[in-house]
């Protein structure tokens, strides 16, 4: 058959050699116990020693689907450990591989190249209001990111304030660098989509993983500062000093958070109470980015109250045939949810579809995206107190926000021979901040009015004496109040007292209001150290030239005109106590009638300031 000797001993060479490296990959495969294994049609050795079914994220992220170096990286195809696990990532989804294992070509790019742009991961509002508070900048905006404050050679104060304090939650930061409330999910893509272990998850060696978020993943990050899951969850977090001499806490029934601190427990926000998760609200937008950076978390937030309240401002509509937005329109396609193209849909403010909220034939209906459950959505009445004159300004929660968090006075120390963790650094450094606080409690917010001169909730931000030295008097006071959300919305709206006649709802404080004198007064219970004119507690006064500043461009509290007129109405509630009653149509129309009138024993039963 063969015409040479020379060919004959080529191919019996070659033959060899195959029969050769046969035996030695069976010899490799049967020390090792199996031979090559197989994911997505593509060889895959790490499955010979990760097989067990505990080792298996399971769903759409199964060993049999995608292997393990898809997400894990290192060395697939090496038959040694130590060769294998070569570059290996044990956070897949980290910000600095993400896209290389989350963001790889076939997997989630778009998602991994948007989350740069996220709050979450810039965090420059807090960055630009913590330098200016610091007096480093001469605005609470900056385009600076927490990222170049982690990576700075040279970090000013307040860059050290925030490396040491505060950027503990950013995505970022690795599972052993993470803030001490952080469950141990992971950064990055896996802070939200690991779900974290729980008791009875000890046989479960690798976590599952998901894209439907629950709450889990939430609460450790937003239950520092202005604690808005805890308020979600109707808990108010005390410090151990409120509790009485005797040991009993200030409230009737208290809880312990998984970090160890204590808290009340109060009326959760109706939306907890109806089973809702963080992402039946919020968007993709919101919680992923949309490519734009932007510098406070109110520019983030693109869902409102009237996408699915309705309200007198209204909200975006359209049909799913106007809709161009590949990411919902992907998320529906993975939930085998089609849309009819002429199906009304609602937007957030910036044009995203609110995808599960739908109409019914009882008005709307929102579906959860957890487990499917539809609630129905109630319109905003258009009662009296809807439409009340003078309350336009209102937002939603200005009225509906049941309680918030405030630290009315914190104290900023930097201790330079202690050491302190360095969120920066993953290391403890020389150099300590040291925070305490006189009074922690929780209480309906008071009143802002943002830059719109919209009316919204604030809560102290900062009244605080920063020390960078460590020696008292060597640093600066700041008294600004935050603008917040509190997720801590009740059914029932606040009553008019608890604003017309509230001096925390005024900003002023605690104290006394005295409306019967020539003159509005207030009488604070304790006054501020830096301003005797002000309560401890408080941001403005009645007679303050000018509103208090708040953290951001354009905030700020009532003025002095705002604040009369406020109390002008509280001094009228005694008797016209409902929303309906005929002087509330036209208050400025009703009080130039009453102070015209002859015979009116309003006239004089009236504090003479109300009738000027």
């Amino acid at each position: 058959m063969f015409r040479t000797p020379s060919l004959v001993a080529a191919v019996f060479a070659g033959l060899l050699g195959l029969f050769v490296a046969w035996v030695h990959e069976g010899v490799r495969a049967r020390s090792m116990g199996k031979g090559s294994e197989f994911a997505g049609s593509r060889v895959e050795r790490c499955l010979t020693c990760h097989s067990k079914s505990n080792e298996d994220p399971g769903g759409p992220h199964a060993s049999a689907a995608l292997g393990c170096a898809s997400c894990h990286l290192g060395n697939p195809l090496a038959f040694e450990k130590a060769r294998a696990h070569e570059g290996l990532e044990r956070e897949p989804g980290a910000l600095a591989t993400a896209a290389a294992t989350c963001g790889s070509f076939g997997c989630h790019p778009r998602e991994a190249a948007r989350i740069s742009s996220s709050l979450m991961v810039r965090a420059s509002g807090i960055v630009a209001v913590d330098r200016w508070v610091f007096g480093e900048i001469s605005s609470p905006d900056s385009a600076r990111t927490l990222q170049d404050v982690l990576a700075a050679t040279r970090p000013s104060p307040a860059e050290v304030h925030m490396r040491k304090l505060c950027a503990g939650c950013h995505l970022g930061t690795r599972r052993a660098n993470r803030d001490d409330a952080i469950a141990g999910t992971g950064s990055g893509c896996s802070a939200c989509h690991v779900s974290p272990r729980k008791p009875g998850d000890a046989a479960r060696r690798h976590p599952a993983i998901d894209a439907r978020v629950a709450d889990d993943r939430c609460i450790g990050c937003h239950s520092r500062s202005g604690r808005i899951s805890l308020s979600y969850q109707g808990l108010a977090e005390v410090e151990p000093s409120q509790w009485n001499a005797g040991g009993r806490a200030p409230c009737a029934e208290t809880a312990t958070l998984a970090d160890g601190r204590p808290a009340c427990r109060h009326e959760p926000d109706v939306h907890s109470a109806a089973r809702m998760s963080c992402t039946d609200c919020h968007l993709h937008t919101e919680l992923m980015g949309d490519g734009t950076g932007r510098s406070h978390k109110e520019e983030q937030v693109e869902i409102t109250c009237e996408a699915c309240h309705g309200g007198p401002a209204g909200s975006g509509e359209t049909t799913w045939r106007s809709v161009d937005d590949p990411i919902t329109r992907d998320l529906l396609r993975q939930r085998r949810d089609d849309r009819p193209p002429d199906e009304a849909v609602r937007l957030g403010w910036r044009g995203t579809p609110v995808w599960n909220l739908r109409p019914s034939p009882s008005g709307w209906a929102l579906v959860t995206k957890l487990d499917g459950k539809t609630l129905p959505v109630k319109a905003t009445p258009a009662d009296a107190s809807h439409r009340m004159k003078g309350h336009a300004r209102l937002s939603c929660s200005a009225c509906h926000a049941a309680f918030a968090p405030s630290c009315s006075t914190c104290h900023m120390r930097f201790e330079a021979g202690k050491k302190q963790w360095d969120f920066g650094a993953g290391k403890e450094t020389p150099g300590a901040w040291i925070e305490s606080s006189e009074g922690f409690a929780f209480s309906p917010p008071a009143l802002a009015v943002r830059a719109d001169r919209t009316i919204v909730p604030a809560v102290p931000g900062m009244i605080l004496d920063i020390e960078p030295s460590g020696r008292e008097g060597s640093g600066a006071n700041r008294r600004l109040f935050a603008p917040l959300e509190p997720h801590n919305t009740g059914k029932k709206a606040r009553t008019c007292e608890s604003c017309h006649l509230s001096s925390t709802a005024l900003g002023l404080g605690t104290g006394t209001l005295d409306l019967d004198g020539q003159s509005p007064s207030f009488l604070p219970r304790e006054s501020a150290r830096s301003d005797p004119s002000l309560a401890e507690d408080g941001w403005t006064s009645l007679v303050a030239a000018r509103p208090a500043p708040g953290t951001r461009i354009g905030f700020r509290s009532l003025d002095a005109a705002e604040l009369r007129r406020v109390l002008r109405v509280g001094a009228c509630l005694a008797c016209h106590s409902q929303a309906a009653d005929p002087i509330w149509r036209d208050f400025r129309a009703s009080v130039e009638a009453f102070r015209k009138a002859a015979r009116c024993s309003f006239r004089s039963q009236a504090p003479p300031w109300v009738l000027r």
